[in-house]
Parts: C-alpha cells; structure tokens; sequence
C-alpha cells in the first residue's frame, strides 16, 4: 500500500482552495463596502437625531416666532464635510395648535447622492 497523494489529487486540492479563497476574498470586499455605506447611514441618522432634539427643545411657541412658513433653512453648519441638512417648518400643519418640522440630510456616497428625511410635530401646551 502507497502512503501520500498522487500529484492530480493534489492539484484538485490546489484548485479547490484557489476558489475557496477567491470567494472569501470578494466576501471581505463586500462586506468592507457594506460597512463603510452603514456607517454613513448611521451618521446621517445621528445629525438628523441632532437637528430635531433641538426643535423639540425650542418648543413650538420659539418655532412657530423664529422660522417662516413653509421657507426652506440650510442646517449644514458643523457638519463634516460632504454632508448636508435643510429644514422646514410649516405653521398649523396638520391642523391649528400644531407645527410640522420637516429635516432632510444628503450626502455623497460613492458618486451618488443618499438622502434621508424626518419629520416631528411640535404642539401647543
């Protein structure tokens, strides 16, 4: 009886593990990608998060004084670069006694532009 491997079983072997790897390394690829697309997700939400935090500190009767109907308002100042968040704020919206705040963030991701929005009521009290 013969100890060991003959050379065709071991280039199968060779070819068999060359492929295993090849997929494993296109795996890291597209998770590392992946992972890099979450994380500017996850930003995005944490600086919408920011932006209604503070409206809901103002309070409706700060809001509905210092912002016009409906106008559109940059809020990108403080943001890292390639991120930026408007706002707006329509009166009696839904119905009277209540305020409609509307934050939208963009940024570039890959050459395209990814948008996220969020909107909050404020009400009288």
């Amino acid at each position: 009886m013969r100890k060991g491997f003959t050379l065709v079983e071991f280039l199968v072997s060779m070819v068999v593990l060359a492929i295993g790897l090849l997929s494993l390394a296109a795996f890291l690829s597209i998770s590392s990608r992946s992972i890099a697309k979450d994380d500017m997700r996850s930003r995005g939400v944490e600086y919408l998060h920011e932006e209604m935090e503070l409206f809901e500190g103002l309070g409706y009767a700060t809001v509905i004084n210092s912002f016009h109907d409906g106008v559109q308002y940059n809020a990108s100042e403080g943001l890292p670069q390639g991120y930026s968040r408007w706002f707006w704020v329509y009166h009696n919206n839904p119905m009277q006694g209540i305020a409609r705040v509307q934050i939208l963030i963009s940024w570039e991701e890959h050459q395209r532009t990814r948008t996220l929005k969020m909107e909050t009521y404020l009400t009288r009290k």
